[in-house]
């Protein structure tokens, strides 16, 4: 299970909690210096309706907790776990950018990873939805969401190299999860170098978790790398394909060898769960409405019902 927030920005609000405390105790000092012209504390009690320790610090409590639990809701706090799947429809991600030319997997990185695709559309059960992109620096939708395992093969057959520089993780997720977006449960397999370069990683994250997408990516290459036609040398970047994996509910393979891309997507295939989200966002502003009508009560009641 992880709890995640679909509008982060709105986290900052916390920051009140501080400015809140900072006037409560000046409000507080307030009251010890009006409380001298007094003969006793008793005195300031009834004439101002409050005490001046203990019940002004259980308003500044409830205060706090109501704070947080409205932060909480517009901030749409929401969890998420996992849930059976009668079926899975994916997506396959598959990089086409210059790097996915290094031939440290025969013939090189996107022959293999078009055979292993091509192995996936026979090892998946009859009637599994499967959609393809290619990326590089833009993403191309080059199939989309469908049972026909005849326009996937030719989708995949002429896949090639583009000759849009840089790597756009995100934008491929993004088209991957359009394409997935009516399903019951939804994954994409994501099969890269991990040579990103547009967009940050945590953006990556955020959309995924947003969309409730999974996301299982399939590292090619080698730490030592490969060297392309051009003589250009590309190591597999592990850490970000790991990182996407593992904040993504899904799994990370490093594949070196075919062998170990079939592996990988039967593990994949036999993944029979999908990622479901609850947005708590309405109980909490239930809550926080619930603390202020005590709030209210407590005020205007002077306190009378607290022993």
């Amino acid at each position: 299970m992880m709890v995640i927030f679909t509008r982060p920005a709105y986290l900052l609000l916390l920051l009140a909690i501080p400015i809140l405390i900072f006037f409560h105790i000046i409000s507080l000092k307030s009251i010890k210096k009006r409380a001298v012209k007094f003969a006793n504390f008793e005195a300031i009690t009834r004439i101002k309706g409050v005490q001046i320790f203990s019940k002004n610090l259980t308003i500044l409590y409830l205060n706090i907790i109501m704070i947080v639990l409205i932060v909480l809701a517009v901030s749409g706090t929401s969890i998420t776990r996992d849930v059976s799947a009668s079926q899975v429809s994916f997506t396959l991600a598959i990089d086409a950018s210059g790097s996915m030319a290094a031939q440290d997997i025969f013939p090189d990185r996107l022959e293999a990873a078009k055979t292993a695709s091509m192995d996936f559309l026979k090892m998946v059960p009859e009637k599994t939805r499967i959609a393809i992109v290619s990326f590089s620096g833009s993403t191309f939708i080059e199939q989309e969401l469908t049972e026909d395992k005849s326009l996937l093969r030719s989708a995949i057959n002429e896949l090639d190299i583009k000759t849009i520089g840089g790597t756009d993780i995100l934008g491929a997720v993004i088209a991957s999860t359009n394409l997935l977006r009516d399903e019951e449960a939804k994954s994409i397999v994501l099969i890269s170098d991990g040579q990103a370069n547009v967009n940050t990683l945590q953006d990556i994250i955020d959309y995924s978790n947003k969309n409730s997408v999974r996301i299982h990516c399939l590292g090619i290459g080698t730490g030592e790398g490969g060297i392309d036609a051009s003589g250009g040398v590309f190591k597999l970047s592990e850490d970000t394909l790991r990182t996407i994996a593992q904040n993504t509910d899904g799994k990370y393979y490093n594949i070196q060898n075919v062998d170990d891309f079939y592996y990988s997507l039967n593990d994949i295939i036999n993944v029979t769960e999908k990622r479901a989200i609850y947005d708590l966002s309405l109980y909490l502003m239930i809550t926080a409405l619930v603390l202020l009508i005590i709030i209210f009560v407590l005020i205007n009641t002077r306190y009378r019902i607290l022993p």
